[in-house]
């Protein structure tokens, strides 16, 4: 049927597909919704369990650190002849803690230190800045001291622990530089995301450890950073523990304030918005998926509810169209119970009916074509039967009894190769073989002498041909040309490869024929001459190799008179998979 615009197919189609799919559309936004909000709300409880790692990391330092520190005060001994009796101790202690510590020393009276570090040599001098240490501990013998962040000679950034070294006269302190460099990669590796900075500052917003990526700039004088219009002294009077803020690369930052358990530290969380755009990135395939399978799955239900009345009756006009244009093979299957199922399945069987009559007839026509290969076959063997049992005889009366044994085998194999399956393909040996046994009891019979040449290619020995298809071309070649069979000659068989087919000929060297007579042996129905014998012709090989391999085959005829004729068979080339 012809599709219109007007027509009420396509409306329900339009009217179903609008519908169903904007209900899918609808679905789908609610759902990326849902799950947008899931999202911010798992990434910030992401983000509050990294923080809450972090602080669980530096009270493990910290833990480690007084224990450090307890190991030094524990190693010495009051009334000690010198403090250098500890460096084995320091050293053990340095070797053992040196994925937290930069050194582990003991600060003098004299500001001068004995330490475990391979480079605390380099630094043992008495140096001002230690002093500070001195008297903070000194104030509080009981207790752990520790710096505000300061860049140390040896350490380079870094924060001093020191405790009052018990019973030392005169006074004397244990003291440990945290390495700072190896909190920063623990911290990298507590967060694993480059969408998220981890910072650690202290109560005066000195940045201890950490990395503020894209977030802000970093002040290299006093250690302090601005996060844009926002300083790290003011980010700790802030109230609010979630704050928003921009930076120069005009990108939206969300900074996450924690306080730590020890130090009088906070811990920040910095992230932008590409960690919920690389959470999103994940679902949006399954998206915009769902809305495809959406539009998919709309126009399909749709096409069917618009079709339900107009696809039978398509069907069938369709049908109709093909049976007039001589498509007799297509069925009709329209599986319904109305009018509409039982007008297909008449009209299935009605075109069954035709072609069943159709391949009948076509059936009858091959099998007649058959019977008359087989025909033909038949009356050449009881006359070729005759004149050898003739030849025979004549071949004793002579007395020339040795011919007999010879003769009697040639016609036995004949015999075996001529009854055989007509529809059966041999090799072109087994064919060259008969033409052989053949030639043999011609010249015997006729006192004559044929010879035939054999030029083949060698793989085309096992090529497949027709049974009997040599053998009456040679008998032509015989008969037409060499004046049946009472003038000698040579016979020519050859087979070669040729554009991507095979060829086989057969060439004799005797009276030829004119153009007429050429013309007429491919003709059904015509003979050059009568013939009562009615032997297997040149046009009944034609039709078989074009029945069988199509009307681009079969033989092709070269002569001239006096100048012999050349019949030449043509057949289809597949490579290796041809050869029997």
């Amino acid at each position: 049927m012809s599709f219109r615009f007007s027509s009420m197919p396509f409306k329900m189609f339009l009217l179903c597909f609008l519908f169903m799919f904007g209900t899918v559309t609808f679905v789908s936004q609610l759902s990326y919704s849902f799950i947008q909000n899931e999202i911010r709300t798992n990434n910030d409880f992401f983000i509050s369990q990294i923080l809450s790692k972090v602080d669980q990391y530096i009270t493990l330092s910290f833990s480690s650190l007084q224990t450090i520190l307890s190991a030094v005060d524990s190693s010495y001994t009051p009334g000690m002849q010198s403090l250098e009796m500890m460096k084995p101790q320091l050293q053990q202690l340095y070797e053992l803690n040196w994925n937290l510590v930069t050194n582990v020393y003991v600060i003098k009276d004299d500001t001068s230190i004995i330490g475990g570090s391979p480079l605390s040599a380099a630094f043992d001098s008495p140096s001002v800045e230690r002093s500070v240490f001195l008297q903070k501990t000194a104030a509080d013998r009981y207790g752990i001291m520790v710096s505000q962040p300061y860049v140390s000679k040896q350490s380079g950034l870094t924060v001093t622990f020191t405790r009052y070294l018990h019973g030392s006269q005169p006074m004397a302190a244990a003291a440990l530089d945290m390495d700072l460099k190896a909190m920063e990669k623990t911290l990298l590796q507590i967060n694993r995301d480059d969408l998220v900075s981890i910072v650690i500052m202290d109560e005066h917003g000195t940045m201890i450890a950490g990395n503020l990526g894209d977030a802000g700039q970093m002040n290299e004088e006093d250690n302090t950073f601005q996060l844009g219009g926002l300083s790290s002294k003011a980010l700790l009077s802030h109230s609010g523990n979630v704050m928003q803020f921009r930076s120069s690369q005009n990108q939206n930052w969300t900074v996450r304030k924690y306080p730590a358990s020890h130090f009088n530290w906070t811990i920040l969380s910095l992230y932008n918005d590409s960690l919920n755009k690389r959470s999103l990135k994940h679902i949006e395939p399954y998206y915009f998926v769902l809305l495809a399978m959406g539009l998919v799955l709309s126009a399909i239900a749709a096409g069917i509810l618009a079709r339900f009345i107009r696809k039978p009756l398509g069907n069938l006009m369709t049908k109709m169209k093909l049976v007039k244009q001589g498509f007799l093979d297509i069925p009709l299957v329209i599986n319904r119970k109305d009018e509409f199922g039982e007008l297909s399945r008449t009209f299935d069987q009605m075109i069954k009916q035709i072609n069943e009559l159709v391949e009948n007839l076509r059936s009858n026509k091959e099998l007649k074509r058959e019977l008359e290969i087989q025909v033909l076959q038949s009356q050449i063997n009881p006359h070729f039967l005759y004149n050898t049992l003739g030849s025979i005889g004549n071949v004793v009366r002579l007395g020339e009894v040795q011919h007999v044994d010879p003769i009697i085998k040639s016609l036995i194999k004949i015999l075996e190769y001529g009854i055989g399956d007509v529809a059966e393909k041999v090799t072109l040996r087994d064919e060259l073989m008969n033409v052989r046994d053949y030639i043999f009891i011609q010249n015997i019979r006729y006192s004559s002498e044929f010879t035939v040449i054999e030029d083949i290619t060698e793989e085309l020995y096992d090529f497949p041909v027709f049974r009997m298809l040599l053998q009456p071309i040679v008998e032509n070649s015989m008969f037409h040309g060499y004046s049946g069979g009472r003038v000698p000659g040579q016979i020519r068989i050859r087979a070669a490869y040729a554009d991507g087919h095979v060829e086989v000929e057969v060439q004799d060297y005797g009276i030829g024929m004119n153009e007429r007579q050429r013309e007429l042996l491919l003709i059904p129905g015509h003979q050059v001459k009568p013939d009562k014998r009615k032997r297997i012709g040149l046009i009944n090989i034609h039709q078989r190799i074009q029945l069988n391999y199509g009307e681009a085959y079969g033989l092709e005829i070269r002569s001239e008179p006096g100048g012999g004729t050349c019949v030449k068979a043509t057949f289809p080339w597949n490579g290796e998979e041809n050869l029997l």
